[in-house]
């Protein structure tokens, strides 16, 4: 009976058009074979047919169809449907790439062997599904109106270590959760996000994208993540770790990124390589808002340098100062975080720091401000561990701090917060500055613009407060009774 339905089918190929597809079928897994690639089948031993280099075991067949539908070269479909799903694979895949469904749960592999970039394009909706991937070359993951949760692991989980290009289809409203029901007493059966990349990736399309880290973190990346100008909204509604966790670099060029988590929001650390931007975090365009509630977090954090150039940035933590005890060392909050200098030319930044020890801006290295509108605000109280303590500071830096363009508005908290810490040097060298806290500020000789302090200022919120041809709008967190203030800017 095979033999014979096996027969007919060529037989119709030999003479359909070409528009037409062979479609072989093995349960949920179908290869779409377009009529002028199915060539010669070769038919042996009752049990094997073999199609265009791949031979499929006829015991495992569900069935042989042919139809109208036309299924693009170097293309895996995946649709999701409750309980169940479907994959389709391209015939000129057939030889390198196989996939396994159980349920709504798909893994696909490709061979080594495969040595062009396949997109798989993943729709439908489940709320026990996910999808794995292995490989290694470089992928496009397209997301077309996906709505897909797996209540034991991630929802997707791509081990490649290649470039991972993730679009968002245009027009599109997609959704990943996580979930764990069982976590052996080692933790070794653990994940570590809802939605992880072994392997670097850039993301665009005009979509949109939520994503709910009910287990670590939102996403997880191997190494670096770039978002491009290209790109619509990616929300993480909430994450128990970090919104995004990735090695190597991060570079927001556009899109709208939105974070809300109890981990740091943005964490990039490093991994071995050379490479000049290894561990640092770059802003260069679209928008950036982050809200991070847990204790000792960061909202943006990195290993190495943090560049701002472009964009819109709000970040805002709420978190305490915690004593680490693996570090027997207190560990702030931050608005941004950076081992090693923090660089801003251009964009808009607005840190906020409500807990006790947090901090605005907390770097390293040393501090340069040269154009864009930066607002900090810490409004926590000093947080004391033992003999030690922490206070509240807006910028911090282990370096110099130079601010030689821009506009600058920094409120450090009136529980001895200081709006430019350092225990180097303050330059005032051509930014529009007003600084407001518990301690004064004096900046060195030195600098090329001039400035003046003022004590006693009572700062309430919602108000404007004017010196010398400086004017700014005081957030409304923010409050002094007796605060000390220093102004200065070009003109002066």
């Amino acid at each position: 009976m095979k033999k014979a339905f096996i027969l007919s089918a060529t037989l119709l190929l030999s003479i359909a058009a070409n528009s037409q597809t062979l479609c072989v079928n093995k349960g949920d897994v179908s290869y779409a074979i377009p009529a002028s690639q199915a060539g010669e089948m070769l038919f042996s031993d009752g049990t094997t047919l073999t199609i265009n280099g791949k031979s499929y075991m006829l015991s495992d067949l569900t069935n042989i169809t042919i139809d109208d539908g036309n299924v693009s070269d170097n293309t895996v479909a995946v649709t999701y449907g409750g309980s169940s799903a479907k994959v389709v694979i391209s015939g000129n895949l057939a030889p390198y790439v196989t996939a396994e469904v159980t349920g709504a749960h798909v893994k696909v592999f490709a061979a080594p062997t495969l040595e062009q970039q396949v997109a798989y394009t993943l729709s439908g909706v489940s709320s026990n599904g996910s999808f794995y991937m292995e490989g290694s070359y470089g992928m496009e993951l397209v997301l077309n109106n996906l709505s897909l949760a797996n209540p034991d692991s991630a929802a997707i989980n791509i081990q490649n270590g290649k470039m991972i290009a993730i679009t968002l289809a245009d027009g599109t409203t997609n959704s990943l959760s996580d979930g764990m029901t069982h976590v052996s007493d080692n933790g070794s059966d653990g994940h570590s996000a809802a939605f992880y990349v072994d392997g670097h990736s850039s993301w665009s399309g005009i979509g949109m994208l939520s994503i709910t880290g009910n287990v670590k973190h939102g996403f997880s990346g191997d190494e670096y993540v770039l978002l491009t100008p290209n790109l619509g909204t990616i929300t993480v509604n909430q994450a128990v770790g970090d919104g995004f966790h990735i090695n190597q670099y991060f570079k927001q060029q556009g899109g709208t990124l939105n974070i809300t988590c109890t981990g740091d929001g943005i964490d990039v650390g490093k991994k071995k390589t050379d490479k000049e931007e290894n561990g640092k975090l770059f802003i260069e365009g679209g928008t950036l808002t982050v809200t991070t509630t847990g204790n000792a977090t960061k909202a943006l954090k990195c290993e190495s340098d943090m560049l701002v150039s472009g964009g819109v940035v709000t970040a805002t933590t709420t978190g305490s100062a915690i004593y680490d005890s693996s570090e027997s060392d207190i560990s702030s909050n931050a608005g941004a975080k950076c081992d090693g200098t923090f660089t801003m030319s251009g964009g808009t930044m607005s840190l906020t720091s409500t807990g006790d020890g947090g901090k605005g801006i907390n770097s390293t290295g040393a501090v340069t401000i040269s154009g864009g509108n930066l607002t900090v605000v810490t409004t926590g109280n000093v947080f004391t561990y033992g003999a030690d303590d922490t206070k509240p500071q807006a910028i911090k830096s282990d370096g110099n701090i130079v601010l030689s363009g821009g506009t600058i508005l920094s409120c450090a908290s009136s529980d001895s917060g200081n709006p430019f810490k350092t225990d180097f040097s303050v330059y005032t060298n051509g930014a529009t500055l007003m600084g407001i806290g518990n301690k004064a500020v004096t900046p060195v000789s030195t600098s090329t613009c001039k400035y003046k302090k003022y004590s006693g200022v009572k700062v309430s919120g919602g108000s404007t407060l004017s010196y010398d041809g400086v004017s700014f709008t005081i957030p409304s967190v923010y409050n002094n009774s007796s605060a000390k203030v220093i102004v200065s800017s070009p003109s002066m």
